[in-house]
């Protein structure tokens, strides 16, 4: 491959990777998180923003607390002291 056609090769292949990793967050594959009790709600970017991650941290049966992003609607239907994720049910 000849020097000039390197950068445009290099550009195309970062320009598809950062499509595939769009079209990954797109599908709505996010993992659930852990049973427990909610103990704090957050999210991470100003209220302008249309795609605001939501997170819950829940504290789990052995005490350990964990973070997790949740869709808005689990966030909403969760408040704290609520059972995750019999919380996102309701």
């Amino acid at each position: 491959m000849s020097a000039e056609l390197r950068p445009v090769v290099a550009r195309i292949a970062a320009s598809l990777s950062a499509a595939a990793l769009s079209l990954g967050l797109l599908t709505g594959c996010m993992a659930q998180g852990p049973a427990g009790v909610v103990v704090a709600k957050d999210f991470r970017t100003p209220p302008a923003s249309k795609t605001r991650p939501y997170f819950l941290t829940v504290r789990t049966a052995n005490g350990d607390r964990t973070a997790f992003q949740v869709y808005v609607k689990d966030f909403d239907r969760c408040a704290i002291g609520e059972r995750y994720p019999a919380c996102t049910k309701s």
